[in-house]
């Protein structure tokens, strides 16, 4: 598996550990915050939390701010 399918995979595992009752067929990597129907801040504060820890990378407010979709947080993620 390549470096960025893993990263996908684990980004997408987080998601579905943040969002227990989201459905394989719900999730999008282009949808946004408002799509999803449990989406709010304390669930965008888990979701940064998780990856940050999963990966040992830092969040800073503009980019906590910024990250609205499961692909923004890949590419956060991918370009660390």
């Amino acid at each position: 598996m390549s470096e960025l399918n893993n990263l996908k995979s684990e980004i997408k595992n987080i998601f579905f550990n943040v969002f227990p009752n989201l459905k394989e067929e719900d999730f999008d990597w282009e949808k946004h915050q408002s799509g999803y129907e449990d989406w709010d801040s304390f669930a965008h504060l888990q979701l940064v939390s998780k990856i940050e820890k999963q990966f040992n990378i830092r969040f800073d407010i503009d980019q906590i701010m910024n990250v609205n979709s499961p692909n923004d947080f890949l590419k956060f993620v991918n370009h660390q």
